[in-house]
Formats: structure tokens, sequence, C-alpha cells
């Protein structure tokens, strides 16, 4: 007998299970970090290459590891920026929702009154 081992690892189904706020807070916060270690890594690597006995190799790592992470942050912000719009259309779609079934409510009252109206026309004839 095989024993049942979920097909996600247990982050993915906590991510999936976070609120789409929470999601774009933690990915604003964290795109931001990373950009702004990614800018520093990049002033570093060009304040290394300034210095004429600093060998290549040195700068060149720093200046990748800068570029990795400013593209990160870039991605991280991308993504909170897609969770915010998420967010944004849910909150229209969920009050169009509500004005929709108002107008129904209110409708459905209407052709009510009209069918009493009707049955009672009906029975004193």
């Amino acid at each position: 007998m095989k024993p049942d081992i979920p097909k996600k690892a247990p982050g993915q189904r906590l991510v999936k299970q976070m609120p789409l706020r929470t999601k774009w807070i933690l990915c604003a916060i964290a795109g931001l970090l990373l950009f702004g270690f990614g800018i520093i890594g990049i002033g570093n690597a060009t304040a290394l290459k300034t210095d004429p006995t600093v060998n290549f190799a040195r700068w060149f790592i720093w200046g990748v590891y800068g570029f990795i992470l400013t593209s990160l942050g870039l991605v991280l912000l991308g993504q909170a920026i897609r969770f915010r719009v998420i967010m944004d259309i849910n909150k229209k779609l969920n009050k169009q929702e509500k004005e929709l079934q108002r107008h129904i409510k209110k409708v459905n009252h209407l052709g009510d009154v009209l069918r009493t109206k009707e049955d009672k026309k009906g029975k004193e004839k």
C-alpha cells in the first residue's frame, strides 16, 4: 500500500491559500528590499572598478550580484502590482455584483406587486 503523499510542497499550498492582500504586501516589501540591495551591489562594483588595484573578477562578481538582485526586485515589484490589480478588479466586480443583486431584487419585487394586482383583478371579474 502506497502512502498518500501530497503532490505540492507545504509552502506552495500555504502561498496558494494566502489572501491577495498578504501576497501583495510581502511581494512589495521583498521587491523593494531586493531592488535596494541590488543597487547597493552595483554601486559597490562601480566603486571597486575605479580602484586600479582591485582585480577584474572581484568587481565583476559584485556587478553580477547587484544586477541579479536588482532584477529579482523588479520582478517581485511586478508581481506585487499584479496582485494589487487583481485586488482592485475583485473589489469592483463584487460591487457590481451587489448592485446587480439589488436591481434584481427590486425587479422581482415589482413583478410580485404586478402579479398580485393582476390576481386581484382576475378575482373581481
